[in-house]
């Protein structure tokens, strides 16, 4: 789930993806992806007069959300800027017709069509870096949502203490993984920098390893409002979800929180 700014930015974000793709389920392997598609659904019966047809998933990364929701009969459009997480998302959904992924910058991109929904998971929003990018990207999903359609993501909110500072993702099977980081907060640029080294084994040996830095954004609620104003939408509500459990109050310490946005008449 690739997207980023400026364009130097955006090659070393998706860069990054194209190296873990293959390994991106394996980290992920704690996600509840079905009860955050169930979640999605309920969102959709709460701000949408009828049960939507069309999705499109932005930053859709390995297809998890998409494969899920076609599955339970919505017809999904997944897009993302990384080749290698869309060949491991296109695997996964080999004989699934209700489901197609384009490879797109998710700040600019034409498909032809708009949807009764759209959506943005697990932190890829986070990818864009800029509000200029903000903007450009609100303005593109707008302009592919059907007039009473729906965008619901997810977002980085600031919070009164930024992790930073080193640390470490360690995966033992079936892919044994090492992950080192070191987070520094840059509170002018809003930016979360990561500067990374990876290491993937095949048994006792390195079977791939990688130096990269890449950064996300946080965003306030208020600048989320005057953006998506700014692209002609409304923001209807924030909160925080609970792990999948379900639409709860925003708590200010959560990391990353759900929004609903609406186009504007």
């Amino acid at each position: 789930m690739a997207t980023g700014a400026p364009c130097d930015s955006a090659v070393m974000t998706r860069n990054l993806f194209d190296r873990i793709a293959e390994y991106y389920d394996v980290l992920h392997d704690d996600v509840d992806y079905f009860a955050e598609c169930l979640l999605l659904e309920n969102v959709f019966s709460g701000f949408l007069h009828r049960q939507p047809a069309s999705l499109l998933d932005l930053g859709c990364g390995t297809g998890n959300h998409a494969l899920i929701l076609a599955k339970r009969g919505y017809q999904v459009t997944g897009i993302d800027s990384s080749a290698g997480m869309l060949r491991v998302a296109r695997g996964k959904a080999r004989g699934q017709s209700n489901l197609a992924f384009v490879r797109a910058d998710m700040r600019r991109f034409d498909l032809g069509r708009t949807f009764d929904a759209a959506i943005c998971m697990d932190g890829a929003y986070t990818h864009l870096l800029t509000e200029r990018d903000l903007l450009a990207h609100l303005r593109t999903v707008r302009r592919h949502l059907n007039p009473d359609g729906v965008y619901v993501f997810e977002f980085a909110q600031p919070l009164k203490t930024e992790t930073e500072g080193p640390g470490w993702i360690y995966h033992e099977a079936p892919a044994r993984i090492i992950w080192l980081y070191d987070l520094a907060f840059d509170r002018r640029r809003h930016l979360l920098t990561a500067k990374n080294r990876f290491f993937a084994f095949d048994g006792d040996r390195v079977r791939r390893t990688f130096v990269n830095t890449n950064s996300t954004r946080v965003v306030s609620v208020p600048v989320l409002r005057r953006l998506l104003a700014s692209a002609g939408m409304r923001l209807v509500r924030v909160c925080s979800t609970d792990d999948g459990a379900g639409l709860r109050p925003l708590r200010r310490d959560d990391p990353l929180p759900m929004a609903v946005a609406k186009s504007t008449p």
